[in-house]
C-alpha cells in the first residue's frame, strides 16, 4: 500500500492517450507538427487505429448501451465470434468465466477456470487476475474465500470508448505471455478536442420474479413412497424422516409458499455524468457514476461507485503525455444459501430437518438471519502514465508506467441460532497489486514510395504481488461480538486472544510474480498489396526454475490484398492473411521455482487448513499438492490462423472467416507415482491440448436509406473442437478425481457408465460359473441399474466407464438485428450454444436421498429453493436407493442431458427526442436526447430439464444452486449536450 500511495502522490491524475501506440506498426511522425496519428488519439478515434492492426473483433457498444449489465463478461456475451461466456448464476457480481477459442487445459476444479481465461487490458494495463493460492486452505471450494466478486465488474460501460477481442496471433505475440489465452482490449473515453461536451444517462428498472412450482412435504412423501413401498425394509420405514412422516405438521404439509418470500420484484437503477473538452494541445475527461443491480432471488444485489479522470497534453511538437485514473468501489449482498454458509465455516450440520417450505416459517428463519453479518467490498484502481518523445523525424520513444490494484474484504458472522448454537465469524482482506513498466523505440522509413518498413525495439516489465489475511473462529461467548478484535501487546503471548475469550485461527500468505521481456518487431509493406510482420520475444519469469527461466519465442504473419476497391466492380476489398505465433504461458505460483521444497502443509483427508501440530508451526513436504522436482520448463502455446476477410456491394456486406489452431504445449500435470512415496503425484511437463475451429463474422446493411428504414444484421459463429494430444511420460490416460483424460479425446468429456435399464428381478442378473455380475466386488441385485460391460470381463468397474458428451459447446454464436426509422430504433439480440452436455447432479442428489442425507457431506443440505418441481421425475427409472452400488450415482449417462439453448437475450426500443423539429429549433445545444425501454433474459428455448441451461457450473455439472437470471425491464434516458 505504501508503494501505491507513493505512486498516486508522485504522478498527477491524467490520462494515457496512447496505451496502444506501441502496437501501432504504421505510426508516422513528423516533428515539425502534431501528426494525424496524434490528432486522432487526442480526438479519441482509437478504434480506427486498432483496426489497422487487423483486429476485427470489435464490440458494437450501441447494441448493449441500453442494457443493465454489470461486468465486462456480460457485455461481451454473444457479441464476438470465438468468445464463450459461462454465467453459472444470475447472482449480481458473482464471478463468471470467459473462454476464447476453446479450453487450453482441463477444467475440473474452480481454480482451473482462472487459468484458461483471456487477459483483460484497460488502457493497455493488464488487469491482475485472482491468484489461486487461497484454495489451498479451503475444505469446500464452492466459492473463493473473501468477497468472491467478479474481477471484471469494476468497469462501467458508460466510460468505455471501445472493446476489442484480440485473437490475431501476431498481436498476441506483441502483448506477450500474459495474453497467451487471448486478450480483451478496452479503451476508456479520452478527452475531446473542440466544444465541451456534457453527457448524462440514467435508468430505472425491475428484476421480475421467475415462474416456479413450489411443493411441500406431501409431494416429497409421494415421491419417496414409491421407493419405500418397492424396496424399503421394516427398519428403513422406522427410520423414515420425521418431517415427512407426520402429515399433520403444517410447517411441512401446509402451504408451500416459500417462493413469495424468496423471490421479490426488485428495483434496479443507475446513472452517470461526464464532461469532456479541450483544444488541439490538451484535453480532458471526467466521468462518475453509480449503479445498483439486483436479482429477484434471495435479496442479492451489487452496488458500484465509479469514476474516471484523464488529461492528454502535447505541450511541444516533440513531446506528448497523458494519464488516466479509473477507480471503483463495489459492495455486494450475497446469497443466503445453507451450502455457501456452511462451506465458508467448513462445518457440516445436522441434516435431518430441512427448512420449512412455509412462508411464515421461512420468514422466521430470515428474521434470525438478520442478526448475521456478511459485508463484501471490493476497491479497484487502474492508473497509467504515458510519455512520447519524438527524437528524429522517423524515430519515436515511448515509455509508460501502469498500476492495477484491487483489494477485497469480507466480514462474516453467523449467530449461534443459525449454527446449532455454535456461532461463527471470519474476516478476510486480500489484494492484487500489479505494476507494469514498458519502453519502446519505434523507427520507420520508406524506400521508393513502394517499400515501407517499421521496426520496434521494446521491453516490458510486470511485477505482481498477491496477498491475503484470513481469520475464522467458532463458539464465541455471545452473538453480540460480530467482528474479531484482538487485544494486547503484539509481543505478548495473548496477542491472538480477542476480547471475550474467543480463540481465532489465522492464515496469511503472499505470492510474487515478476515477468521481464524484450522484443523486436518488424513490418514490411509493399505497394499496399503485401504486409509482412515478424516478432521475436525473450521472456523471463521469476516463477520458473533457474535453468529454464528464459524463453525465446518467434511470431510472423503475411497479409495479401487480393482485391482493391478500384480493381473490382462488386468486391470492395478482399484480403487473405496467415499468422503463426509461439507465446510462453506464465505460471503464477512460485512453488515450482526452487524445485523440492517444504511448506506449512499438514493436510489430511478433506481437511485442507492444518498448518500446525499441537499449536506449533511445522514445515513438511507438499504431499497433497505433489512432488516438485527439477527440470520444469516453460509451457507455451502455438497460435495458427488463416483468415479471409473483405467487403462488397459498396461495403454493405462485410465478412471474415478464420480457421485457427491453438496448441497449448508442455503444460504441467500431477502424474501418479507409487503410493509409498506419500505424494499425491509428481508435477512434470508434457501435457498438450489442441483446439481447432472456425470463426465467422457476417455484417449486412440490408436496408440503408438514411431518410427511411434502415436494417443492419450481424451474425457471429464459432465452431471449436478440443483434443488432448499428449500426456507426460508418454502416458495415454490420467485419472483426476471423477474425470479421465485420454490422449486423442476431448478434455471436457464426462467419464460415465452407460445405462441400459434395470434388473427387475434376480433372474435378470447375469451369472457366470455360479457367480453373479459384480460392481467393484459387490453383487448386483434386483432394483440395480444395468451398466454396460464395455470390455466383456464380467465385472463392472472403472474400465467400463466411457468418455461421453462435452461440457463445452461445439457451436456458439450471436445474431443481432438493428432497425432504424428516423429517430426510432429497435434492437434484438439472440444468443445460442449448441452441442454441449450437462450432468444433472441436482436430479442425482434428489434420487440418491438415502446416501446424501446420511453421509457427512454438504451435498445432503436441502435448501429452501429445493422445495420446487425442478426435476423431471418422469424420466428416471425406479432403482433401489439403498443399494450398496449407489444406483443413482451421478457418473452415469442416465443424468447426461442436452444443454443446447437459444435465448432472446435482449430487446430494446428507443427514440431520439433531439430529432423533433421543436427541440432542434429551440434547444440547439442538445445533440442527443435518447429515451428507451429494454428487456433482458426474455426467452429461453431448450430441451434441458433444469431451470436454465446456462446455470451450469464450469465443469459441466448442474447443481441447481445458480440463482435464476431474472428477466429485467428497464427504461432510461441518455442526454448529450
Amino acid at each position: 500500500m505504501r508503494r501505491l500511495f507513493c505512486f498516486l502522490f508522485l504522478f498527477p491524475v491524467f490520462q494515457k492517450s496512447q496505451a496502444h501506440t506501441w502496437l501501432n506498426w504504421n505510426a508516422q511522425k513528423d516533428t515539425s507538427e502534431i501528426s494525424e496519428v496524434d490528432q486522432q488519439l487526442l480526438r479519441g478515434r482509437l478504434k480506427t487505429l486498432l483496426k489497422k492492426q487487423g483486429v476485427r473483433d470489435s464490440l458494437n457498444t450501441s447494441n448493449i448501451e441500453t442494457l443493465p449489465l454489470v461486468s465486462i463478461t456480460q457485455m461481451l456475451k454473444g457479441q464476438i465470434a470465438g468468445l464463450y461466456v459461462q454465467e453459472a448464476t444470475g447472482e449480481p457480481g458473482a464471478p463468471k468465466n470467459m473462454i476464447l477459442r476453446g479450453l487450453g487445459s482441463p477444467v475440473f476444479e474452480t481454480k482451473d477456470a482462472v487459468n484458461v481465461q483471456p487477459t483483460v487490458y484497460i488502457n493497455g494495463i493488464p488487469i491482475a487476475r485472482d491468484n489461486n493460492f487461497t484454495y489451498s486452505i479451503q475444505q469446500y471450494q464452492f466459492n473463493r474465500i473473501g468477497p468472491a466478486t467478479d474481477n471484471f465488474a469494476g468497469l462501467d460501460l458508460s466510460v468505455v470508448e471501445s472493446i476489442e477481442v484480440i485473437k490475431d496471433p501476431i498481436v498476441l505475440a506483441k502483448l506477450g505471455p500474459l495474453a497467451a489465452n487471448g486478450a480483451i482490449w478496452i479503451l476508456t473515453k479520452p478527452g475531446k478536442e473542440g466544444k465541451r461536451e456534457i453527457s448524462f444517462d440514467a435508468y430505472v428498472g425491475l428484476a421480475t420474479k421467475p415462474a416456479v412450482t413450489p411443493v411441500n412435504a406431501q409431494y416429497e412423501n409421494l415421491f419417496r413412497s414409491t421407493f419405500y413401498n418397492k424396496y424399503g425394509t421394516a427398519s428403513d420405514r422406522l427410520n423414515y424422516p420425521g418431517y415427512l412422516s407426520d402429515s399433520t405438521n403444517i410447517n411441512y404439509y401446509g402451504p408451500a409458499n416459500w417462493n413469495e418470500e424468496y423471490y421479490k420484484v426488485t428495483p434496479i437503477y443507475g446513472g452517470n455524468l461526464g464532461i469532456r473538452g479541450g483544444g488541439d494541445r490538451a484535453n480532458f475527461a471526467f466521468m462518475g457514476g453509480y449503479m445498483k443491480n439486483a436479482s429477484s432471488a434471495d435479496k442479492t444485489n451489487i452496488e458500484r461507485y465509479n469514476a474516471l479522470f484523464n488529461v492528454n497534453m502535447a505541450p511541444f511538437k516533440w513531446f506528448n503525455f497523458g494519464t488516466t485514473v479509473n477507480a471503483s468501489r463495489s459492495l455486494r449482498d450475497r446469497n443466503r444459501s445453507l451450502r455457501d454458509r456452511f462451506g465458508e465455516a467448513a462445518y457440516v450440520p445436522d441434516l435431518s430437518i430441512p427448512i420449512s417450505p412455509n412462508k411464515e416459517m421461512y420468514g422466521q428463519y430470515l428474521d434470525i438471519y438478520k442478526r448475521a453479518l456478511d459485508n463484501n467490498s471490493v476497491n479497484m484502481l487502474n492508473l497509467l502514465v504515458n510519455l512520447d518523445l519524438y527524437l528524429l523525424p522517423n524515430l519515436k520513444f515511448n515509455t509508460n508506467l501502469g498500476i492495477d490494484y484491487s483489494e477485497g474484504s469480507r466480514q462474516a458472522f453467523f449467530p449461534g441460532s443459525l449454527m446449532e448454537t455454535n456461532n461463527y465469524m471470519s474476516g478476510y482482506f486480500g489484494f492484487n497489486e500489479r505494476l507494469t513498466f514498458n519502453n519502446s523505440l519505434n523507427y520507420n522509413f520508406t524506400l521508393q514510395q513502394q517499400h515501407k518498413f517499421n521496426f520496434i525495439l521494446g521491453s516490458n516489465y510486470t511485477q505482481d504481488l498477491y496477498r491475503y489475511h484470513y481469520a475464522r473462529a467458532y463458539d464465541g461467548p455471545n452473538d453480540f461480538i460480530k467482528v474479531n478484535v484482538v487485544d494486547g501487546d503484539p509481543n505478548s503471548g495473548d496477542y491472538l486472544k480477542p476480547i471475550g475469550g474467543l480463540y481465532v485461527n489465522r492464515w496469511t500468505n503472499r505470492e510474487d510474480f515478476r515477468l521481464h521481456s524484450f522484443f523486436l518487431s518488424g513490418m514490411y509493406s509493399w505497394k499496399d498489396k503485401l504486409d509482412v510482420n515478424a516478432v521475436l520475444r525473450y521472456d523471463g519469469s521469476s516463477t520458473m526454475q533457474p535453468d529454464s527461466r528464459w524463453l525465446m519465442t518467434p511470431a510472423f504473419s503475411a497479409k495479401y490484398h487480393l482485391i482493391n476497391p478500384e480493381e473490382h466492380a462488386v468486391m470492395d476489398n478482399l484480403n487473405i492473411k496467415a499468422s503463426w505465433a509461439r507465446i510462453g504461458k506464465p505460471i503464477f505460483t512460485s512453488k515450482y521455482a526452487v524445485g523440492p521444497n517444504y511448506t506449512a502443509d499438514l493436510n489430511w483427508g478433506s481437511e485442507k487448513s492444518l498448518v500446525s501440530y499441537n499449536g506449533f508451526a511445522v514445515a513438511s513436504r507438499p504431499y497433497s499438492e505433489g512432488w516438485v522436482g527439477y527440470d520444469i520448463k516453460w509451457p507455451y502455446t502455438d497460435h495458427t490462423e488463416i483468415m479471409l476477410d473483405g467487403s462488397m456491394l459498396d461495403k454493405r456486406l462485410n465478412f471474415a472467416i478464420a480457421a485457427y489452431q491453438k496448441k497449448d504445449v508442455n503444460q504441467l500435470a500431477n502424474m501418479p507415482i507409487p503410493a509409498e512415496y506419500g505424494y499425491s503425484g509428481q508435477i512434470v511437463n508434457g501435457m498438450t491440448v489442441q483446439n481447432r475451429g472456425i470463426d465467422l463474422d457476417l455484417n449486412i446493411n440490408v436496408l440503408s436509406n438514411p431518410e427511411g428504414l434502415q436494417w443492419n444484421t450481424a451474425l457471429n459463429l464459432n465452431w471449436n473442437q478440443n483434443k488432448l494430444t499428449a500426456l507426460p511420460n508418454d502416458k495415454q490416460e490420467l485419472k483426476i478425481n471423477n474425470r479421465l483424460l485420454r490422449v486423442g479425446e476431448a478434455v471436457d468429456k464426462f467419464w460415465l457408465y452407460e445405462n441400459e435399464g434395470i434388473y427387475n428381478t434376480e433372474t435378470d442378473i447375469p451369472v457366470r460359473n455360479g457367480q453373479k455380475l459384480q460392481f467393484d466386488g459387490v453383487d448386483f441385485a434386483a432394483g440395480d441399474p444395468i451398466w454396460k460391460d464395455q470390455n466383456g470381463d464380467f465385472k463392472i468397474d472403472d474400465k467400463d466407464r466411457v468418455l461421453k458428451g462435452n461440457a463445452m459447446p461445439k457451436l456458439v454464436g450471436g445474431f443481432n438485428n438493428q432497425f432504424k426509422f428516423k429517430g426510432f430504433d429497435l434492437n434484438m439480440q439472440w444468443y445460442f450454444a449448441v452441442g454441449q452436455k450437462a450432468l444433472n447432479q441436482r436430479a442425482s442428489t434428489k434420487y440418491d436421498f438415502i446416501n446424501t442425507e446420511n453421509t457427512n457431506s454438504l451435498d445432503g443440505i436441502r435448501e429452501v429453493f429445493h422445495w420446487q418441481q425442478d426435476v423431471d421425475i418422469t424420466k428416471y427409472p425406479t432403482y433401489n436407493p439403498w443399494s450398496p452400488i449407489v444406483s443413482y450415482r451421478v457418473d452415469q449417462d442416465l443424468f447426461l442431458e442436452n444443454a443446447s439453448f437459444l435465448k432472446l437475450r435482449a430487446l430494446s426500443v428507443g427514440y431520439d427526442l433531439a430529432q423533433l423539429n421543436s427541440i432542434k429549433d429551440k434547444m440547439k445545444t442538445i445533440r442527443r436526447a435518447y429515451v428507451y425501454l429494454s428487456g433482458t433474459n426474455l426467452l429461453t428455448i431448450s430441451k434441458f430439464s433444469g431451470t436454465d441451461p446456462e446455470l451450469i457450473d464450469f465443469n459441466g455439472y448442474y447443481t441447481g444452486y445458480g440463482l435464476p437470471m431474472s428477466p429485467i425491464v428497464t427504461m432510461g434516458i441518455k442526454l448529450d449536450l
